[in-house]
C-alpha cells in the first residue's frame, strides 16, 4: 500500500498521496528491532517448534519454513532500506535544488526506495507462501508422504484460502492502523491539515470496510478446507469469535464513514487485534487436533528413551501392567461384553483393531465419540501406561471374540 500510494503520488504530484505512503510505513515500521523482534524471532521460533514436533517424520514442512524464514529476513532487511529511504527522501525534498551533489543523492535515494520496497514485496509474497504452505502441510499427515515440493501446495484450496484471507487481513490492519495513529492515538497527529486527513480519509476507510466484509467468507472456507481429525468444539467456537470481533470492527469504520470519531478508530483497531488473537487460537487448536497422533508418538518415544535410560543408569521404578492399569482406572466405566457408564468394548474397539496409535492417541486426549455416553474423562496416564493398557485391552478384546 506504501509503494502504492508513493508511485501515485510521484506520477500525479499529490504531495498527500506522498506523505500517506511515508506514515503507513512510519507506523509499521518506527524502527529497525521491531521487524527483528516481532517479524523475524517469532518465525524462527515457529520454524523449531515444528521442528521438534515434526521430527522423523517425512513431511518437508520444516524445509519450507526454513526457506521461508531465509526470505522473510531478507524482506525486512529491504523493507527496512525502503523505510530509510522513504525518510531521507522527504528531508532532501526540503532541500534546494540546483546543486550537483544533492541532485545525485536525491536520484540515489529515488533509486534505493523504488528497488528496496519491491524487493521487500517479492521476498515478503514468498516468506507467506512458504509459511502457509508448510503450515496447511504439517495439519494434513496423510499428505506427509504424498507431497515432495511447495508446488503441490501452492494451489491447493487450503493455502490458496489462507494466502487470500492474510492479504485481505493484512490490508485491513493497514487501513485500520494507519486511522487509529492519524486520529486516535493519543489524540492523533499533532500537526494534520484538512486535506491530508481527507485523503487519509478517502483511502483507508473504503479499503478498510470492503476488506472487513469479505472476511467472514473465508473464516468459513478455512474449516471447510480443515481435515476432519482438525475440528472440535473449540475449533468452530474460535471461528464464531473471529466473525463477532470481525462484525464490531466493521461496525465502527462503518460509524466512522458516517461521522469521523477518533474514538470509533481506536474501537476498530482493537477490535481487529482480538479477531487476530482468535484466528491465532484458531489455527493452533485446529493444528494440535489433527497432529495429536504424531504428539502422541513422540511422547510415547521419549518415555522409552527416558526408562531406557534410568536403566543404564541403574534407577528402576515401579512398573505397573496393562492388567493393573485397567482394574485400578477402567473397570468402573467399562466392561468388555456390556454397556455400563462407557460403552462396552466389544463395540468400540473393532474400529482400533488395526490402528494402534489411535487408540493411544485416544486415550492419552480423550473426545467424546458417542452423544449417548458422557465424555471420558482423562486418566492422567503416561504414554508407557497407555501402551500397557492398550496391549491388555487388545489382548482381552480378541481372547473374547
Amino acid at each position: 500500500l506504501s509503494l502504492y500510494h508513493n508511485r501515485k503520488g510521484r506520477a500525479t504530484g499529490n504531495s498527500h498521496a506522498i506523505q500517506f505512503s511515508r506514515d503507513m510505513i512510519e507506523y509499521i515500521i518506527p524502527n529497525k528491532s521491531i521487524l527483528l523482534l516481532f517479524g523475524v524471532v517469532p518465525y524462527m521460533a515457529l520454524t523449531f517448534a515444528y521442528a521438534q514436533l515434526l521430527q522423523q517424520t517425512s513431511a518437508i514442512s520444516v524445509s519450507m519454513m526454513s526457506w521461508g524464514l531465509i526470505l522473510f529476513a531478507a524482506a525486512a532487511a529491504f523493507a527496512s532500506s525502503y523505510h530509510s529511504a522513504l525518510k531521507l527522501g522527504g528531508m532532501m525534498e526540503s532541500v534546494g535544488s540546483g546543486n550537483a551533489d544533492v541532485e545525485t543523492l536525491k536520484s540515489e535515494m529515488s533509486e534505493t526506495r523504488r528497488t528496496s520496497g519491491k524487493y521487500a514485496l517479492i521476498f515478503l509474497s514468498l516468506a507467506v507462501i512458504c509459511l502457509f504452505s508448510a503450515m496447511s502441510l504439517a495439519a494434513n499427515p496423510l499428505d506427509w508422504t504424498v507431497v515432495t515440493n511447495i508446488m503441490q501446495m501452492l494451489f491447493t484450496f487450503d493455502v490458496l484460502v489462507k494466502l487470500t484471507q492474510f492479504a485481505f487481513i493484512s490490508m485491513t490492519i493497514a487501513s485500520i492502523g494507519t486511522l487509529f495513529f492519524t486520529f486516535g492515538w493519543q489524540g492523533g497527529k499533532k500537526v494534520l491539515h484538512s486535506e491530508y486527513a481527507e485523503y487519509v480519509k478517502k483511502s483507508a476507510l473504503p479499503m478498510a470496510l470492503v476488506t472487513l466484509l469479505v472476511q467472514p467468507v473465508f473464516v468459513v472456507l478455512s474449516l471447510v478446507a480443515l481435515p476432519v481429525s482438525a475440528l472440535s468444539g473449540l475449533v468452530f467456537l474460535t471461528a464464531f469469535l473471529v466473525i463477532f470481533f470481525i462484525f464490531l470492527a466493521s461496525h465502527f469504520v462503518y460509524g466512522m464513514i458516517k461521522g469521523m470519531s477518533p474514538g470509533h478508530a481506536g474501537n476498530a483497531f482493537f477490535m481487529m487485534i482480538l479477531a487476530l488473537i482468535f484466528i491465532v487460537v484458531h489455527t493452533n487448536t485446529s493444528f494440535s487436533n489433527s497432529t495429536q497422533k504424531q504428539s502422541a508418538q513422540l511422547a510415547y518415544n521419549y518415555t522409552l528413551y527416558h526408562e531406557e535410560l534410568m536403566k543404564m543408569m541403574g534407577i528402576s521404578g515401579a512398573v505397573l501392567t496393562g492388567e493393573d492399569i485397567f482394574n485400578a482406572k477402567c473397570t468402573a466405566c467399562h466392561e468388555f461384553g456390556a454397556k455400563k457408564v462407557g460403552p462396552a468394548y466389544k463395540d468400540v474397539l473393532p474400529k482400533y483393531e488395526n490402528d494402534r496409535a489411535k487408540l493411544l492417541s485416544f486415550v492419552l486426549n480423550p473426545q467424546k465419540m458417542n452423544p449417548a455416553f458422557p465424555p471420558m474423562p482423562n486418566q492422567g496416564l503416561k504414554p508407557s501406561e497407555v501402551d500397557s493398557i492398550a496391549g491388555y485391552i487388545m489382548m482381552m478384546y480378541k481372547k473374547g471374540k
